[in-house]
């Protein structure tokens, strides 16, 4: 007879080999699945994959081999760690790479067949840290709120395959909170009164809004909630962790009538609102019906979508504690996290760091919040760390978990940027710090689908352990995005090298947005103060004036190469040129690059056309001269540049108004919802708010919207300014204002259709626009002075032109019947004597 100690070790021994047999199953599973959704299931015949043994506490690790000439071994302790090893070997042998792009547009997959390889290659690598994180709590609304499952499945491959193992998942919570909610007895037009409407949702979960652009309708919360079982079922057969939601204590209103004796304040003001949908009721973690609240809240959600143990809390998110008291900071956050484990005793609270650059933490502040949470209870999200890092600042916080983020865009507002230096050297730098508590990489930028070559390399800080060569990494990033043809064209890589140091050294409060997507106000004096280099912080905006007085909308580092941006151009176009007469088109990364680098040239050169209108406009107002005739020029000229740059963009299907709009109204059941829905896609990225709240925030730059919208501002923006200087009569500066607030309004509340489809001739196009922007062929000589300077005589006093680029200056120069040369500083000069030497600077005289 077994004996009961036998007995029980060969149970554990069968429990033990069932749960191997089933991970070993999902590994592989999840592995084949995604190999044949990349490259399809011929190729994906050519690929083994299997699971790799490593101890427990080891990171995420592949093995990739070639045992037989044409096929390719990869085994994995993760479906991402398998995912990894497919990327790894497409990267090296294949020059191929996979990015954001609409239907599959930023993939360059060339994989010939037999696959190529070594027999006698075997490479193994381990992720550097334990946590790949991905998505800012704002991404879900300003990028992936219109999403469907084919567009998820696309993003969890992405994900995969770049090997981000700790996703936020926040897509469908508001079903969770509806059904908790309703099970305590509130009413459907109660939660209706609560929740904003979807594009709109990251900042009501915060507490911030409530209500605005609403009603959130049944239908719409069941839809969402399950895409996110479609998610969570995918993310975790892959063997990643999905962040859920967690309970912060931002309630409906109706809380205090469902639970009697509860006390609620309310939130404060946010981003400009009126009463209406502000005032969010918050339920102070201190208080007794806090901790039961959570509990309830974390065991339905687990109930609906399971449970990860990761949870994410942003209880004062860009909002102050009621108490600076450590006793009451410590018991708020004890609070959260005991209403966490009261649910979930394996709970791990995720927490973003940006809480702290608010004036209100300090030392005696920050460490009572952190200290009342065991360090392995808590993972905190060093929000913007390629800028503003804050765990250097308070200890590592002191002995928390956190993972280096790459904050780098706000709102989806397009400019070329990116600290590729900052991110080459920081995380493996900051890792091995003594004292670091450093536990991971992340990306948690506001919108994604911009700038992929930084979002690419910050991803593969997580898979390397010694800093990056960025010049190197450039060379091997061009042939993966162009393949083969475009990686060896000399010009393609000649534009990168050159962007690599202009542009992609700045930081997104260092770049240049230019003017396109403002708000257009009166010039005023304020309009020609001298841009100065921004402060690494976070970004601001402004928001709508009664007068809107045309100023700076944002500084920038004054050595952002806005002339190197135009030299990029140059390369890239005879690049893309040669690639597409030598293989008969263009990749769509390649495409998609043509069209941002030209886009930005098109954007700063509208930027010096409105502040040279702006100075021609002043000087009718303050000095009484007659510049009509100029400024019809010159106005003329802008919005010949919003016309070109929309005839750009709508090349590629990536910049295109007509496909957010059409995704939006595809998730609507009714026509009403329908036009809700359409009407949140348009208040987004333009007004924000009912009136202009966070104006101009979430800006794009898409075909459609630059040419009805951004168009439709600036021409009643000219028409309004040429009228005053035609009857000599000042604007009033209150009825345009309002004039421009019903404009906006009517465009948002609008529903003309937008084409959801690109046109052909990105290179064309590109050429045409070339030799209208950055090609000289006007009827002026000029003369050069090296290392010539001339202070003072400037036509637009305090403002600098951003097109730098001579060629540039000259038609800058010949618009402007006063202007008789120009400095390489960017100043267009009424007269040219009085010089000076100052090495840089390059004087142009205009010959007679």
């Amino acid at each position: 007879m077994m004996s009961p100690t036998m007995l029980t070790l060969l149970v554990g021994l069968g429990i033990l080999s069932a749960v191997q047999s089933s991970r070993e199953s999902t590994v592989v599973g999840s592995g084949k699945e995604l190999i044949q959704r990349v490259l399809g299931e011929t190729l994906a015949a050519n690929f083994t994959v299997c699971t790799l043994e490593v101890a427990d506490d080891v990171n995420d690790t592949f093995d990739l081999s070639m045992p037989l000439p044409g096929h390719v071994r990869i085994c994995g302790n993760s479906g991402v760690a398998v995912a990894r090893g497919l990327y790894h070997y497409l990267r090296l042998y294949c020059k191929s790479s996979v990015a954001w792009g609409r239907n599959s547009s930023g993939d360059n997959i060339n994989v010939p067949t037999p696959l190529p390889g070594d027999t006698w290659y075997h490479f193994r690598q381990s992720s550097s840290v334990k946590w790949r994180y991905y998505m800012n709590v704002c991404t879900v609304s300003y990028s992936s709120v219109w999403w469907d499952w084919r567009r998820w499945e696309r993003e969890i491959d992405w994900m995969a395959l770049h090997g981000i193992n700790l996703p936020l998942a926040f897509t469908g919570q508001e079903y969770a909170i509806a059904e908790y909610y309703k099970s305590m007895g509130m009413t459907e037009d109660e939660l209706l009164e609560y929740f904003s409407g979807p594009a709109f949702l990251a900042w009501n979960r915060m507490g911030n809004i409530r209500g605005w652009a609403g009603p959130l309708t049944p239908d719409n919360r069941k839809a969402q909630f399950m895409l996110q079982l479609q998610s969570l079922e995918r993310m975790r057969k892959l063997g990643m962790t999905p962040v859920l939601s967690g309970f912060s204590g931002h309630v409906p209103e109706a809380l205090e009538r469902v639970v009697p004796g509860i006390k609620l304040t309310k939130s404060s003001g946010w981003g400009n609102f009126n009463t209406t949908y502000t005032g969010v009721r918050l339920l102070d973690p201190t208080d007794e019906h806090f901790i039961p609240l959570a509990k309830g809240f974390y065991e339905m959600q687990t109930k609906l979508m399971g449970t990860d143990h990761v949870y994410n809390v942003d209880t004062f998110n860009e909002m102050n504690p009621a108490s600076s008291d450590p006793s009451y900071l410590a018991n708020t956050s004890l609070a959260v996290f005991q209403g966490m484990r009261a649910a979930d005793p394996d709970a791990i609270w995720l927490m973003q760091g940006w809480l702290f650059l608010s004036g209100f933490w300090n030392e005696k502040t920050v460490k009572p919040y952190l200290d009342a949470v065991p360090n392995a209870g808590m993972i905190i999200l060093d929000l913007y760390t390629e800028a503003v890092p804050i765990w250097s600042r308070y200890e590592s916080y002191y002995g928390k978990p956190f993972i280096w983020c790459m904050l780098h865009n706000f709102g989806g507002r397009r400019s070329l940027c990116g600290n590729l230096t900052r991110i080459a050297t920081g995380p493996a730098s900051d890792r091995v710090l003594q004292g670091s508590s450093m536990a991971g990489v992340g990306l948690t930028p506001e919108a994604i689908e911009q700038n992929p070559v930084v979002y690419e390399m910050m991803l593969e800080t997580g898979w390397t352990t010694q800093p990056i060569d960025v010049p190197s990494w450039i060379t091997d990033y061009v042939y993966g995005r162009y393949g083969t043809v475009g990686g060896s064209n000399g010009a393609l890589q000649e534009a990168w090298s050159v962007l690599t140091d202009a542009v992609y050294q700045f930081n997104f409060g260092q770049t240049y947005l230019g003017e396109l997507h403002r708000s257009p106000g009166i010039p005023s004096s304020k309009m020609l103060r001298i841009r100065e280099p921004a402060n690494l912080g976070p970004s601001t905006f402004g928001y709508l004036d009664a007068l809107r007085d045309m100023a700076p909308v944002q500084s920038y580092d004054a050595s952002y190469d806005f002339a190197g941006v135009t030299a990029a151009w140059r390369q890239m176009v005879q690049g893309a040129a040669q690639v597409m007469a030598s293989a008969g088109d263009i990749s769509g990364p390649l495409s998609y690059d043509l069209v941002d680098v030209g886009r930005q040239v098109l954007v700063q050169a509208h930027a010096d056309l409105v502040t040279l209108t702006s100075a021609a406009y002043l000087q009718w107002s303050k000095e009484k001269q007659n510049t009509s005739v100029v400024m019809a020029t010159l106005g003329k000229a802008l919005l010949g540049v919003i016309e070109d740059l929309d005839s750009l963009l709508i090349t590629d299907s990536n910049y295109l108004l007509g496909h957010w709009l059409e995704t939006a109204k595809r998730w609507a059941v009714s026509d009403e919802e329908r036009r809700q829905f359409e009407a949140n896609a348009r208040y987004q990225i333009t007004l924000w708010g009912p009136s202009g709240q966070i104006n101009d925030y979430a800006e794009k730059h898409w075909a459609g919207l630059v040419g009805t919208y951004y168009y439709g501002r600036w021409k009643l923006w000219l028409d309004t300014l040429q009228a005053a200087v035609n009857s000599g009569t000042p604007v009033d500066g209150g009825k345009y204002g309002h004039d421009l607030l019903t404009w906006e309004q009517a465009w948002c509340q609008d529903n003309e259709t937008h084409t959801a489809f690109a046109k052909t001739g990105t290179v064309t196009v590109s050429q045409t626009l070339l030799q209208s922007y950055a090609t000289y062929s006007g009827k002026s000589t000029y003369t050069k002075f090296a290392d010539t300077v001339v202070n003072g005589f400037d036509i637009h006093a305090g403002s600098a032109l951003v097109s730098r680029d001579p060629d540039q200056m000259k038609m800058f120069c010949d618009m402007e019947p006063t202007c008789v040369g120009f400095i390489s500083t960017g100043y267009l000069k009424t007269a040219v004597d009085q010089r000076s030497s100052l090495a840089g600077c390059d004087l142009y005289v205009k010959q007679k």
